[in-house]
């Protein structure tokens, strides 16, 4: 009786947690322009700024996540001579929140379109966590399309690889499941939750301002915003990159926190013995975000990286 009183509190609170409409019209990125583009049916919400040889960027893989994540970085990379595209993926930010089950090919096609479609020509791929890792198959897939790698904390050899097969289904399903969908969708606005979660991403509790904690929490409540996390938890994203890491060509670079967090960079290891060429950053007081923590550290070393690379 106890148990049941319990889940029925829990169906409560999720039946009544908030919905907003969005991330809004305003850009994230200073200085940016807000804009979409066509992806078969759906829409991929972005923000572009600058002038000179394309530079992408796409945020890591995360509740609440979305271009909010190179603020600090975007407006620099463009005001030192580039064009700078910060897209938010399928699920997150302004980008289309479809209410199914979303895998790795999906964000891979999102991507490579935007680079087709919109970017027009050969870019710099700037990505983090498993968005490296798709970041990583897009240029061995097609290596017309990118012209170096900056990969921020990238996943795919000891994490978030698992094989995408018939058990990715399943536990996608299980929380698809209309009771699970709400519980689990009232702790993800969980304010306590929330910043537990984070905790992981970032190195230092004074890291999560007032900013970024409520940029967070506006994403998460956004409606169909739940699908994407389901995907995520269900391992419907992972990609392993065992394969496709060695088989790029493109110059590289690898930039890891030092401080424990999901992705270590004792994860380093193998990407640095498959490409011993890849230009290898560890910076102290990060964790999964460094660009965010040690951002004026991260843009020295990103700028330094494209201007060797695409100049």
């Amino acid at each position: 009786m106890r148990t049941f009183a319990i889940a029925l509190s829990l169906l409560v609170l999720a039946a009544c947690v908030p919905v907003v409409d969005g991330v809004g019209p305003e850009p994230v990125i200073p200085g940016a322009r807000v804009a979409s583009a066509p992806f078969g049916e759906l829409v991929t919400g972005y923000e572009v700024l600058g002038s000179g040889p394309p530079v992408v960027m796409v945020h890591g893989i995360g509740g609440g996540s979305s271009v909010f994540q190179y603020r600090r970085n975007a407006p620099v990379v463009a005001d030192a001579g580039y064009r700078v595209y910060a897209l938010d993926l399928l699920g997150f930010g302004r980008s289309s929140k479809p209410e199914r089950r979303t895998t790795q090919d999906d964000l891979v096609a999102q991507v490579t379109s935007f680079l087709e479609g919109v970017v027009g020509q050969p870019a710099v791929l700037v990505a983090n966590g498993l968005s490296a890792a798709h970041a990583i198959r897009i240029a061995a897939e097609r290596p017309d399309l990118v012209t170096a790698l900056a990969l921020i904390a990238p996943t795919g050899y000891r994490s978030l690889n698992r094989p995408q097969d018939d058990a990715r289904e399943r536990t996608f399903d299980l929380f698809a499941n209309p009771v699970v969908s709400e519980l689990f969708t009232g702790l993800l606005v969980d304010d306590e939750v929330q910043r537990f979660f984070l905790l992981d991403a970032y190195a230092d509790e004074g890291s999560l301002t007032d900013e970024v904690l409520a940029s967070y929490d506006r994403n998460l409540r956004t409606e169909d915003a739940r699908w994407i996390v389901f995907s995520f938890v269900s391992g419907s994203l992972d990609q392993d990159v065992s394969g496709f890491w060695p088989a790029t060509r493109q110059p590289a670079l690898l930039v890891w926190g030092t401080a424990p967090g999901f992705s270590s960079y004792a994860d380093a290891e193998e990407f640095v013995l498959a490409r011993p060429d890849a230009q290898l950053v560890l910076l102290r007081d990060a964790a999964l975000l460094p660009n965010e923590e040690r951002s004026e550290a991260f843009n020295e070393v990103l700028l330094g990286f494209l201007d060797r690379t695409v100049r």
